[in-house]
């Protein structure tokens, strides 16, 4: 018998959940399918009443087929389990997640969880073919939960590490074997069913010799390298313990030969890799710092292999992360005063006259610092220039850039303090407030933001990234203080101009790929262009924006300029984006989102690239009148490792219990998305960015209706009205 093809349930049960009247909220229409162990049976269309037993409605189906002890069979979904594929419903169903049940939902009869589970158990440790299917099958079987808990109770985990503590990498059989039992046993760890101390040290170590022969290049094999990475990955995040087996026996140096390697998993799986070890080490800066080829791997390895912006999503989050751990070794320097009296406080103090006056100062270990060296280094409290660093941030981390230009940048650095000008930029009192900026910028100290990848190519290739910034942004600290004319009291506007100036550029982002393109960007965007765009962007004349007259004109256009900031949102959410899943693995795992031209269906569906696909090819859709929105930690997927920390998470309910999770990849994206739906479901735009538009649009449109009206003083109050005459006994007599 040919069995039905599946787009026919689709169309039979679409149209038949249309027009039946008795599609109800108590009943679900569901096409079952069998599988091979039943033999060829005619697939069924069923009308399943939400108040039936499960058991009920198999031992029905059963009758129908003619099958026999219906009590060994179970429902699940007929679409097999996908790595990172959200969105896509898989596995058993069990009275417990049986409400996610929906019209059109294709299921099959299957062996029951526990039936499976003793199935697969026995055939892993047998040999020959059957094993290898086995092994193949509890890959898509590990994903789902209700599996995973019978498998583990049948001890099914320590069989796995038995099996991988005794492989062998002889041939390519036993690789691809032994990549589905690393990748099964990771799936079902991810449940968090199975604590991760209770692995055995041998299968530790079994991982760490995979990685150990994987350095020579007949050994390397991309699929078990990057599933061992991924394993240890997660010891080293969750098993204090085993942490210290992996940390002692494998250092970052020797992964670093990994991210030379075409294939784009290993790339990714090596620098999360790297980027746990860092994140557990106690002295984090000290694990950076012995690392020295870093910088070089990044460079060569990472970002010469791909084309600006071209980098995947997983290993530019991987590099951003990577990023903020590099500015992270600051933080202790950042935040430590100086201690008068300090042996290498005290040291590194008086190399900055040193290296500034070489002939005064060679041959002589200690000398007393002249006032006037101090005061022709910069500093304001020439007295006393300790009393410049207690200021935390910047702290003793001021002091380090400076030297650091001192000594790497020897001429730039002589060329500061011996400029013989007019109101000369104190050297000392500007590299300070500088240090400060980068450290705010940079955002030195803070934990990364999950799911963020806007890293910045010139960051990740130094491994003293903020110094070698600090080298380049004072110089045009100090042309932007020539180009206004500053003086010692103007210090503070200076360091606005030369913020915003940073700024302006950081958003270049991944263009930034040296140090001479950081300069050359930044020397772009002069004093006058940073006037320019504030002449553009400033408000009316306060007074003006104050008047009376101005103030009901503005809330008498007010709902016009909301009402288009709204169909700008909305014009968002029709183009469309795409999202990464929250998923337990997979990488570059994505869906897209799109809205209807007329407003009144979600569109949305799994891809395969980053391109917005046409919105007949997203084949799932939700009527905006049932949509729901959640924000932030009401949101199911708030608490995922994967999306945990990330303030830029929503979701839309729908049908009743069902659910579609985004997570935003950064804060502009989020509020555009964030205040489009609550548009869609009648709430007010509450996000920050909305408020901005809104405010910008509205002084915009003020300025153009009052244009007419310069140089013309615009009263506060309206005119007062005469009194009425003392009759009305007058005309006007045309002669």
């Amino acid at each position: 018998m040919i069995a039905t093809p599946t787009y026919f349930y689709r169309t039979i049960m679409s149209v038949t959940t249309l027009s039946s009247p008795s599609s109800r909220h108590d009943h679900v229409k569901l096409a079952i399918q069998s599988q091979p162990l039943l033999g060829a049976k005619q697939p069924l269309l069923l009308e399943v009443a939400n108040s039936s037993e499960l058991v009920t409605v198999i031992r029905d189906i059963c009758s129908q087929w003619s099958v026999s002890n219906p009590e060994q069979y179970a429902l699940k979904y007929a679409e097999p389990a996908a790595a990172g594929h959200a969105t896509v419903k898989f596995g058993y169903i069990t009275e417990s997640n049986r409400q996610h049940l929906k019209n059109g939902d294709i299921l099959t009869v299957a062996k029951l969880p526990a039936l499976a589970a003793e199935d697969v158990c026995i055939k892993i440790v047998a040999e020959g073919e059957e094993r290898k299917t086995a092994i193949a099958q509890l890959v898509d079987l590990s994903r789902d939960y209700v599996f995973a808990l019978e498998f583990i109770s049948q001890t099914g985990v320590p069989k796995l590490m038995t099996i991988v503590e005794l492989s062998q990498l002889s041939s390519e059989p036993d690789v691809q074997m032994l990549t589905s039992l690393l990748e099964a046993f990771q799936e079902l760890m991810q449940h968090n069913v199975v604590s991760w101390e209770a692995l055995t040290e041998n299968f530790v170590k079994k991982l760490i010799n995979f990685i150990d022969r994987s350095n020579q290049p007949e050994y390397f094999q991309a699929s078990i390298v990057s599933m061992c990475l991924e394993i240890l990955q997660s010891i080293i995040g969750n098993s204090p313990k085993f942490y210290k087996l992996v940390s002692g026996e494998i250092s970052i140096a020797a992964v670093v030969p990994f991210l030379d390697k075409q294939d784009t998993n290993v790339k990714c799986s090596t620098l999360a890799f790297i980027n746990a070890m860092i994140s557990k080490a106690d002295a984090k800066e000290k694990v950076i710092r012995n690392v020295h080829q870093l910088g070089k791997a990044m460079r060569d390895s990472i970002l010469s292999k791909f084309p600006s912006g071209a980098v995947p999503r997983d290993i530019a989050q991987e590099l951003y992360i990577y990023q903020c751990h590099l500015m992270n070794q600051y933080e202790s320097r950042m935040n430590q005063k100086f201690v008068a009296g300090d042996a290498h406080m005290e040291e590194d103090l008086h190399h900055l006259p040193a290296r500034a006056f070489q002939d005064e100062y060679v041959n002589k270990s200690k000398v007393v610092v002249s006032d006037e060296h101090w005061r022709q280094l910069g500093f304001l409290k020439w007295n006393d220039p300790r009393q410049q660093f207690m200021e935390t941030p910047p702290g003793m981390l001021a002091l380090d850039c400076m030297l650091h230009l001192a000594k790497h940048k020897h001429d730039t650095f002589a060329q500061f303090i011996f400029a013989h000008t007019e109101n000369q930029c104190p050297f000392a009192d500007a590299s300070i407030a500088l240090t400060k900026v980068l450290c705010q910028i940079f955002r030195v100290g803070e934990p990364p933001i999950e799911r963020a990848h806007e890293f910045i190519p010139v960051v990740v290739i130094h491994d003293e990234p903020l110094k070698e910034i600090f080298c380049v942004t004072i110089q045009l600290l100090f042309k932007t203080w020539r180009e206004m004319r500053a003086s010692v009291l103007d210090l503070e506007k200076v360091m606005v101009v030369v913020t915003k100036q940073i700024l302006t550029v950081l958003q270049f982002g991944t263009v930034l790929s040296s140090t001479d393109t950081l300069k050359l960007k930044l020397f772009e965007v002069t004093y006058k262009k940073i006037v320019e765009v504030e002449e553009n962007n400033q408000l009316l004349d306060e007074s003006v924006l104050k008047s009376k007259p101005v103030q009901e004109l503005s809330e008498a256009i007010r709902p016009e300029i909301i009402e288009l900031v709204k169909q700008e949102r909305l014009r968002h959410l029709v183009e469309g984006a795409t999202f990464p899943k929250i998923g337990r693995r997979g990488r570059d795992q994505l869906f897209c989102c799109r809205l209807s031209p007329n407003y009144k269906m979600l569109h949305f569906g799994d891809i395969t690239g980053e391109q917005v696909p046409p919105l007949e090819a997203l084949d799932k859709k939700i009527p905006v009148s049932e949509m729901k929105l959640e924000v932030g930690a009401a949101c199911p997927h708030a608490d995922k490792k994967r999306a945990g920390g990330n303030q830029n998470i929503f979701s839309i309910f729908y049908d009743e219990n069902e659910h579609l999770d985004f997570v935003a990849p950064n804060e502009t994206v989020f509020n555009i998305w964030v205040d489009g739906f609550s548009v869609l479901v009648n709430r007010k735009m509450t996000s920050k960015s909305a408020e901005e538009d809104i405010e910008m649009l509205l002084n915009m449109d003020l300025k153009i209706q009052l244009l007419d009206l310069d140089n013309i003083l615009i009263p506060t109050h309206p005119p007062t009205i005469p009194p009425e005459p003392s009759n009305y006994d007058f005309f006007y007599k045309l002669e």
